[in-house]
C-alpha cells in the first residue's frame, strides 16, 4: 500500500486523500445502518421550522424536495470524486479533463443519493391517527351527543382504515341518540369531531 501511494503523482494523491477517508466513512455508515445503529438521522443544511410533534412533519419532509447537502451526500461525492478522478488519471486522461469529470461524477452520486433518500422518506409512515381524516366519513353514535355543543358524546368512525372511538359534538338542536348514523362535518379543537345526522 505504501509503495502504491508513493507511486502517485501530486494530483493523484489529492484524489486519494479525498477518496480513502470518504470510503472509510461510507463503510462505517453502511455497517451501522445494517445493524440499525445509525438510525435515520442525517445532518443537513435545511432548517426545518416544523414542530416535530406535528403529524404532518414527516409528509412535509418527504415533499420538501431533494436534499443534496447531507452527510451521506458529501460522503458519496468525495468517494466517487476521489476514486473516479484517480481512475481517470491512471487511465491516461489529462488532468484538465479528469478533474471536472470527477467532480461531475461526484455530483451525480450526490444526486442519486438524494433521490434514494427521498424515495425512502416517501415509503415511511408514522401511523399517527389524524382526526382531520375523519371529515366526510360516516359513523355511529356510541354515547348520546348533547344538542348545540352543550356537551360531548362519542362516535365510532373509520379513520385511516381503523375503527376509532372519538369524542363528538353537534350543532343540531336535538340530541343524537346512541346507534344513530352520523357524518363527520368538521373537527373542533385537537380531536373532537363535529357531526350531524346522516
Amino acid at each position: 500500500m505504501a509503495l502504491w501511494f508513493e507511486s502517485l503523482t501530486a494530483i493523484e494523491r489529492f484524489f486519494a486523500y479525498a477518496a480513502i477517508p470518504a470510503t472509510l466513512i461510507l463503510i462505517i455508515q453502511t455497517i451501522l445502518l445494517i445493524f440499525g445503529l445509525f438510525g435515520d438521522s442525517d445532518a443537513d443544511f435545511d432548517a426545518d421550522a416544523d414542530d416535530p410533534t406535528d403529524g404532518d412533519s414527516m409528509a412535509d419532509a418527504a415533499d420538501s424536495g431533494l436534499r443534496l447537502f447531507t452527510v451521506r451526500g458529501f460522503v458519496a461525492f468525495f468517494t466517487v470524486f476521489g476514486w473516479g478522478g484517480l481512475a481517470l488519471l491512471r487511465a491516461g486522461v489529462p488532468t484538465y479533463i479528469s478533474v471536472p469529470l470527477a467532480a461531475l461524477m461526484g455530483f451525480l452520486s450526490m444526486l442519486v443519493m438524494a433521490i434514494i433518500l427521498r424515495l425512502c422518506l416517501n415509503l415511511q409512515s408514522d401511523g399517527t391517527m389524524r382526526p382531520q381524516n375523519a371529515v366526510g366519513q360516516s359513523g355511529s353514535v356510541y354515547l348520546t351527543i348533547p344538542p348545540a355543543r352543550q356537551g360531548r358524546g362519542k362516535v365510532e368512525v373509520l379513520v385511516q382504515d381503523q375503527l376509532c372511538e372519538l369524542e363528538a359534538v353537534t350543532d343540531e338542536s336535538q340530541p343524537i341518540p346512541t346507534g344513530c348514523e352520523v357524518v363527520v362535518t368538521a373537527v373542533s379543537g385537537r380531536s373532537t369531531l363535529v357531526v350531524c345526522r346522516k
